[in-house]
């Protein structure tokens, strides 16, 4: 039975559960990924544009060792669910199609820590909005899928309001990086952004024709081989670039980061299981209103903590970002019945959704 049901992770009873506990759940959901996603963010920006020991110290610049990191914490736990849950194993898939979403996910993960050196972590979480145009070219290029009219009006007034927000922001230089070195081109935080979400939305795509293709694969099995593809590739990486001892180096002689480490690899794995949970039992749609609200609280409290510098034009700009995707949002809710009891959670849901829900507002 259990391997029956793995394909429902994390199901809500809906014969048992009241209105009260549905709601109860919901908050916790909320809260669990706000907390951890919000924290994953901030330690991020800590690791990559700060000094160890504060501000006399080092800059740990092994941007490759976090997207390690991450994905040896997700093979870790995509393994335990293989083993409890039990999921049927796909007999239709061929092992070399895992890679390609492997590959392209730790590309997009690389591009999106380094871009951190040149675009402040504000400006690169509000740009993570615009993945709505690249995700719609990938899949009429992939999957010669459609979408609804408000879809490109929505990713046009996003476009539009990224770009005051981070022309108008001081810390957008194009000549030095975050360490203070002279760069050799121009643009390159803009162009390593723009490489992120052409990777994202591949990786998506990519996976989500894996579903279409072959019926018989499920969400477990697909996170357990990307994840395991991924950590192998991102250690050869990281050893014939010659900077796996470095890193190690590094993070031994600061017990600081040491710390920063495990909790944010803690936060990623948590925050992971949380998505599961919230997609499955309430649905894409409450999904990504509480990833909005991630957004915001990130910016308010990088900006807070890092002393960013935002304008008037940049809050316009972010302002509009919000209104976009807020009304992108209540399209998507027209005729559906947000949060249900006694029958919510149908299991006729597909993983493409978990997948697609995934990419767009999650960048492990």
């Amino acid at each position: 039975p259990r391997s029956e049901s793995s394909s429902f992770l994390f199901d809500i009873d809906q014969e048992i559960e009241t209105k009260k506990s549905v709601y109860t759940n919901l908050v916790i959901c909320a809260v669990m990924l706000n907390f951890t996603f919000v924290l994953w963010g901030l330690l991020q920006e800590r690791m990559l544009t700060r000094r160890y020991p504060r501000l006399t110290g080092e800059y740990f610049t092994y941007s490759y060792a976090l997207v390690f990191t991450n994905r040896f914490w997700t093979l870790i736990m995509s393994g335990m669910m293989m083993i409890y849950f039990k999921p049927r194993t796909s007999r239709s898939t061929v092992i070399y199609q895992y890679s390609f979403p492997s590959i392209s996910n730790m590309l997009s993960s690389w591009c999106q820590y380094e871009a951190l050196r040149y675009v402040s972590f504000p400006a690169v979480t509000l740009f993570k909005a615009l993945k709505l145009a690249p995700v719609m070219l990938m899949g009429k290029l992939l999957g010669n899928q459609s979408y609804p009219q408000y879809d490109y009006i929505v990713a046009i007034f996003i476009g539009l309001g990224i770009t005051m927000f981070m022309t108008s922001t001081d810390e957008l230089t194009f000549d030095f990086d975050v360490y203070g070195e002279q760069t050799s081109a121009k643009w390159t935080g803009v162009m390593l952004l723009l490489f992120f979400l052409f990777f994202d939305s591949f990786t998506s795509q990519w996976q989500s024709r894996m579903f279409k293709r072959h019926r018989d694969l499920s969400m477990i099995e697909l996170m357990f081989a990307t994840s395991a593809f991924s950590t192998t590739l991102s250690l050869i990486t990281l050893v014939h670039d010659g900077n796996l001892w470095p890193a190690f180096d590094f993070i031994r002689r600061h017990s600081e980061i040491q710390l920063h480490f495990f909790i944010f690899s803690l936060c990623s794995t948590v925050g992971q299981l949380f998505i599961f949970y919230t997609i499955k039992n309430f649905g894409a749609v409450v999904f990504a209103m509480i990833m909005t609200t991630r957004v915001l609280i990130s910016i308010a409290l990088s900006v807070a903590l890092y002393d960013h510098k935002v304008t008037s034009t940049g809050f316009f700009g972010l302002a509009v970002v919000v209104a976009a995707v807020c009304y992108r949002i209540k399209r998507k809710a027209e005729g559906r019945q947000l949060i249900k009891w006694k029958g919510m959670g149908e299991k006729s849901e597909k993983e493409i959704e978990l997948v697609q829900e995934w990419h767009e507002h999650i960048d492990t």
